[in-house]
């Protein structure tokens, strides 16, 4: 199976409508849920005097854990903490050099990122379906800006500027994350409006 693009999008309209900087929103995801984790597709820079893992490991754990490979680690995970795995949103950022075919399909738009709305079974996350095409320069296997169950239970924000991304959902979900080996997620706390201006 492969995803469908929608030609709804008001199923976004919760993302759209939260109340935070655009930045905040397409990095961090939406407010309110208990827990979230950030889940690191390269090592943190570490901070002066932080001990760090030795760089022969560091270089080896993250070629042998892709951000593809994580991905499918969380998303099987999640799908324990939803009650609608088989019908999930996935947003599909424009700037992938990709178009999705079709009559004026609406876009899911916050300030600075346009995305395209897919619908389909978690499992299916990575298979964008023949209504999106790719250019040549484009990443074909581009990842999910966004994802969410229909039944809202978490969300997973992955823009394209930082080497992370950040799961926000059920307190057990993101502890079951954070202590799994096969990825490297760690906790960050959740948004509030007092946040100051910034990404993470």
């Amino acid at each position: 199976m492969s995803l469908s693009v929608c030609t709804d999008v008001s199923a976004s309209d919760w993302l759209v409508g939260q109340d935070m900087p655009w930045y905040q929103l397409s990095v961090k995801g939406p407010g309110g849920f208990p827990a979230y984790a950030r889940l690191r597709f390269l090592p943190d820079t570490p901070f002066e005097g932080e001990k760090t893992p030795d760089a022969g490991f560091v270089e080896s754990w993250y070629e042998r854990n892709t951000e593809s490979e994580q991905f499918t680690v969380v998303l099987e995970i999640l799908s324990g903490y939803t009650s609608t795995p088989d019908d999930c949103y996935f947003c599909l950022w424009d700037g992938w050099g990709c178009e999705v075919i079709g009559d004026d399909i609406p876009m899911v738009k916050i300030p600075n990122r346009d995305y395209w709305l897919f619908r389909g079974a978690l499992t299916d996350w990575d298979e964008w379906g023949p209504d999106a095409q790719f250019s040549p320069r484009g990443a074909s296997d581009a990842d999910p800006a966004f994802i969410w169950p229909a039944d809202h239970a978490w969300c997973v924000a992955n823009d394209v500027d930082p080497d992370f991304a950040v799961i926000a959902g059920p307190t057990e979900a993101i502890q079951l994350l954070i202590a799994d080996p096969r990825i490297d997620a760690v906790t960050v706390a959740p948004y509030t409006p007092t946040d100051p201006d910034r990404y993470y």
